[in-house]
């Protein structure tokens, strides 16, 4: 939810200025140049971002046989960098030479601004703060972010992350720290109004193989404090944790804030330890996502995840259906340290990406080039369950959501999903509505 106070502002643009439809593409001077050879690639409008960030995304490279279904598989790489409001390809002869030019316009990259949240989608309980993010910091694509919030929970946050390390061979790094109070989500003590103290340090460093391909190792350490038993892993006051974390990623989709073709792989393996004491846990992860575009509207997609946990898993890492899972749904009620689920949606278009030029920018006019806008709709059917053993996983415990939603793709925001969710037991007066950024998977 960390750019949802931004969606204000974008749709009273959308209102202020005309707009033209001209959404990503790429263009041929000529039908002959398919199947040529790129003698060179030339980069316009990257005012910040050095070139070999973008260059980096695509298989296409000066001497690459140019391939249409190629170049625009490339072109949505790029696209999901995130630093650009728009991107064409134009591939165009030079006097014999065929040259591939790459349009794009910046989007703007430093975000001081205040923001707002509920915690679990409930109005009541209201998180706010304010926020430092630049998105392209240095020009190569790195996130900094600080964060300072208050409300229904209180902390800070301090973020730095590259995705390529100078000087090496696609080397990736970031830093995270943070401290923040909570409640206890566990359902034996969530009605008791008891809060939780976390700080924590985290580092990760990442290798990536090929375009689609990487790995990431990282260590965190984290001191949690509480003031009942249940709270912890020791039952005492404190727990010192720390946990060492081994992911590798396969990601073909062809564009990551809305994707409508390609799949997506994860595994995830995490070893950890509760200092001052024999306790130790074990976790694995798999996330499969496969994407399907049925016509130039419709979309399908569908998602099978497995979080499992073993050993002492401490309570503040259980997963609570209705907090912690992914799954949407109504009056859920169950908790474990592990988790399964299998999510399904259609996508489907009302209104095509299209893009808008503030001709009148009072400031920075060159940010408010070519700024995109669509609005879609989805319908869903959630199903999981929270479990402590494998021997509690039956269909008669799962849990089962199905809903509607509206997906709002704005400027400097990605998505906007409004959603109404529903549980099969319950009657449907009693819905839930929620509020996020970003699409569900």
């Amino acid at each position: 939810m960390d750019r949802r106070s931004l969606c204000l502002m974008a749709l009273g643009i959308i209102f202020l200025c005309g707009w033209r439809n001209s959404p990503a593409q790429v263009f041929f001077d000529s039908p002959q140049l398919p199947g040529r050879i790129i003698t060179a690639i030339e980069i316009t409008g990257n005012r910040v971002t050095r070139p070999e960030i973008i260059l980096r995304e695509m298989h296409t490279q000066a001497g690459s046989t140019a391939d249409e279904d190629r170049l625009q598989l490339d072109l949505l790489r790029v696209k999901a960098l995130g630093l650009f409001n728009h991107v064409e390809f134009h591939l165009t002869e030079r006097g014999g030479p065929v040259v591939l030019v790459i349009a794009v316009t910046e989007e703007w990259y430093i975000f001081p601004l205040p923001f707002w949240d509920f915690k679990d989608n409930d109005p009541q309980k209201l998180i706010y703060g304010f926020r430092y993010r630049q998105n392209n910091f240095s020009g190569r694509n790195e996130t900094l972010i600080l964060s300072l919030w208050e409300g229904e929970d209180r902390g800070f946050r301090a973020l730095h992350a590259t995705p390529w390390v100078r000087g090496t061979p696609n080397f990736s790094r970031s830093l995270d720290f943070a401290q923040y109070s909570t409640d206890s989500r566990r359902l034996a003590l969530k009605d008791l109004g008891l809060e939780e103290r976390h700080a924590s340090a985290d580092i990760h460093f990442g290798k990536r193989w090929t375009i689609e391909g990487f790995t990431d190792i990282g260590a965190r350490f984290r001191l949690v404090r509480g003031s009942h038993p249940l709270q912890l892993a020791t039952g005492g006051g404190l727990d010192r944790v720390l946990d060492v974390r081994g992911a590798a990623v396969w990601d073909r989709r062809d564009l990551k804030i809305f994707p409508r073709r390609g799949f997506y792989l994860e595994g995830t393996v995490t070893q950890g330890w509760i200092l001052d004491s024999s306790l130790d846990f074990q976790r694995l992860q798999a996330d499969v996502r496969a994407y399907y575009q049925m016509n130039s509207r419709i979309s399908m997609a569908g998602r099978m995840q497995w979080n499992a946990g073993w050993g002492n898993v401490p309570p503040y890492d259980w997963i609570v259906v209705d907090g912690t899972s992914p799954l949407r749904s109504s009056g859920l009620s169950d908790e474990g340290t592990s988790f399964w689920g299998a999510f399904w949606e259609t996508r489907m278009d009302i209104l095509k990406v299209r893009s808008f030029t503030w001709e009148k920018a009072p400031i920075f006019p060159e940010y408010f080039k070519n700024l995109e806008y669509g609005l879609s709709a989805e319908i869903f059917v959630d199903v999981g369950d929270a479990y402590q053993s494998y021997r509690q996983v039956s269909w008669k415990a799962t849990q089962i959501g199905y809903g509607a939603g509206l997906m709002m793709i704005l400027p400097y925001v990605d998505v906007l999903r409004l959603e109404m969710s529903f549980n099969p037991d319950y009657s449907w007066n009693a819905g839930k509505y929620g509020l996020k950024t970003d699409i569900s998977f």
